[in-house]
């Protein structure tokens, strides 16, 4: 048994080759019945393919310290994570991975120096 071929043309002008629809001269990309089932399909793989994003609420207006550093990296990483896996999300994370590495050594740092600096005006002082 031979499967009916759509009687629409393509866009080009020749005959579509698809199969028609059952009960239908027509495939389902040029059947006029099927105009809701295509809108709704076309809506469902749109979605399918969109990444949610995080919540970008806590992010500073301003990046002043390094705890707003730090909030913004995390923030990056929260987007980058559900990202399909390639070698530039590798690399981004790796890139997100350091970018947190000098940001707490830079704090660390700080903290160190403000202790320092504290003691000092205690010695100060006395």
């Amino acid at each position: 048994m031979t499967m009916a071929k759509c009687k629409s043309k393509t866009a080009s002008g020749q005959p579509c080759q698809a199969q028609a629809i059952t009960g239908s001269d027509f495939c389902f990309t040029h059947d006029p019945a099927s105009a809701a089932a295509r809108q709704a399909a076309r809506k469902q793989g749109g979605l399918r393919n969109r990444v949610g994003h995080s919540d970008g609420a806590n992010l500073p207006a301003q990046v002043k310290t390094i705890d707003d550093v730090l909030k913004i990296l995390d923030y990056a990483l929260q987007e980058a994570l559900p990202l399909e896996n390639s070698v530039q999300r590798g690399r981004l994370l790796v890139s997100i991975a350091g970018a947190f590495t000098e940001a707490i050594r830079a704090g660390e740092l700080e903290n160190r120096l403000a202790a320092l600096e504290a003691a000092l005006k205690m010695r100060e002082a006395k």
